[in-house]
């Protein structure tokens, strides 16, 4: 390579490795500065003030800028601007700190580039993303003939089961002509605790967003069985023909697990395809104390699970499990025309039983996170975060001022302040008070919570995530709350 190109692309015959390696090693000093001061930086910066490494209308240079300059960028314009998860008072979402191993298997990736639309483009990472998903199947007993597929986010996730649930249980031929043969209109069940990406999927897929039925959750956030078998019976009176059942095993906002073994078996009585979104409490598989929370999870048709979330795995890595994996083949495969056609002993091409084509590989920080981290130690960490937000939990119920939403099945933690002097009915008045305590939290204390609604409220929300969330730094969240919320009793 010539010398205006040697840290542009590293020469496969060696020609720049050496200068090469001192680039990676400066954005590896970037990286484990960032990591290892991530405690001096806010979980959440409060605005984005000062260099911005995009000016609008932003115009990229002709001849491009020298490393120096864009490691500063990255350093004062990226970095110390970004949201921060790193931090141990980052409580507020299901986004985790990285795994280290998770941040470098990402450079592997990106170096070797493959595509996991073919198995011609990724060998070893589709026979290693079928080795892994096969594994983690069986982990919720699904069976030998499961297995499945990685894809970007638990809303892809949800997107594909629907889309195989329509295909498969629904009457005529769906996958090939569509809803236009449908003589009653398909529905999906599911509680009203659902996650927003299964609308994205009813819509997505002809239903329509009122193809989704949605029954009642009750005030521990669980849906109940006998409104649910109401709710299919209703919906064939009234023409409809429900094809799908949705599960939720850790739903988005309080994390409840639903009774997922009398959902199953409604499922089956009525012939309907049985789905669990489990993207955050199926990790609870890798816990032998709090895997029987999913119990009846191994009776669903598809699960899907995002290790993303609770396996410190960096985003994205989501996956989508079948039960039956021949169920792909018949319902949603879209042949590859301008590779091999692949299949058999040799290597499916995953790109065409996906929505994407075109996919990054994913399988391999998933693979090393679990292989450098343990089952063992995973599950550690899963008991010890569900542990700790049952100790928050009951400091919040024995705190003047606070109130419990909902007992938490996991390590999410739903609460509200709740002077004495703001009745119920005084619901903005309620909704103003939460959304004043998180800011003062996040900006005295350096805890940031998350603010969803709750039966139409405003509620703080503490997801207990971070390996360094101990005992200690909630104790000092929980007096931080009391003082936030003493200051504004009336």
């Amino acid at each position: 390579m010539n010398g205006g190109d040697r840290l542009h692309w590293i020469d496969p015959r060696g020609g720049n490795s050496e200068e090469i390696r001192k680039l990676g090693y400066r954005f590896v000093d970037l990286i484990v500065e960032a990591g290892a001061q991530a405690s001096r930086r806010p979980p959440v910066p409060e605005s984005l003030d000062g260099p911005d490494p995009v000016v609008e209308p932003y115009e990229p240079p002709a001849a491009g800028r020298p490393i120096d300059e864009l490691l500063g960028r990255i350093r004062e314009g990226v970095l110390d601007r970004a949201m921060n998860p790193a931090h141990p008072g980052y409580l507020g979402h299901m986004d985790t700190i990285a795994s280290a191993i998770g941040i470098f298997a990402d450079a592997v990736v990106s170096a070797c580039n493959n595509n996991m639309l073919s198995y011609e483009m990724s060998l070893v990472f589709t026979r290693m993303e079928q080795a892994v998903l096969r594994w983690a199947a069986r982990r919720f007993g699904l069976g030998e003939r499961a297995g499945g597929c990685l894809v970007s986010g638990g809303s892809l996730a949800n997107v594909q089961a629907l889309w195989t649930a329509r295909n498969a249980r629904l009457t005529g031929d769906p996958a090939r002509t569509g809803l236009a043969g449908a003589n009653r209109r398909p529905v999906v069940i599911a509680s009203d605790q659902v996650h927003y990406s299964v609308f994205k999927a009813a819509n997505l897929l002809g239903l329509g967003r009122d193809g989704l039925l949605r029954v009642p959750a009750g005030a521990d956030g669980r849906v109940d069985p006998g409104r649910v078998e109401e709710r299919i019976l209703a919906a064939r009176e009234e023409g409809c023909e429900p094809f799908c059942l949705v599960g939720i095993a850790g739903t988005t906002v309080t994390g409840t697990v639903e009774p997922l073994v009398e959902l199953g078996a409604i499922a089956r009585r009525h012939g309907l395809w049985f789905h669990v979104d489990a993207a955050y409490g199926g990790s609870l598989i890798l816990s032998p104390t709090l895997a029987p929370l999913l119990r009846g999870i191994e009776a669903a048709d598809s699960i899907t699970w995002n290790p993303q979330k609770w396996l410190f795995v960096p985003k994205a890595c989501a996956s989508i499990l079948y039960r039956d994996t021949s169920v792909m083949e018949r319902t949603i495969r879209e042949r590859f025309v301008y590779g091999r056609d692949n299949g058999g002993d040799e290597g499916p091409n995953l790109g065409e039983y996906t929505i994407q084509g075109t996919r990054r590989v994913d399988v391999l920080k998933l693979w090393l996170t679990l292989e450098h981290l343990g089952t063992g130690r995973l599950g550690e960490l899963i008991d010890r975060n569900v542990e700790r937000a049952a100790r928050l939990a009951r400091g919040v119920e024995e705190s003047e001022g606070l109130e419990l939403v909902v007992k938490p099945d996991l390590n999410l933690v739903c609460f509200r302040a709740r002077p004495r002097e703001i009745g119920a009915e005084e619901g903005e008045r309620l909704d103003a008070l939460q959304v004043s305590i998180q800011r003062e939290v996040a900006r005295k204390a350096g805890f940031w919570l998350s603010l969803p609604r709750h039966r139409g409220r405003r509620i703080l929300r503490a997801v207990v995530l971070h390996p360094d969330a101990g005992e200690e730094s909630l104790d000092a969240l929980l007096e931080a709350l009391r003082t936030a919320a003493s200051r504004r009793r009336l």
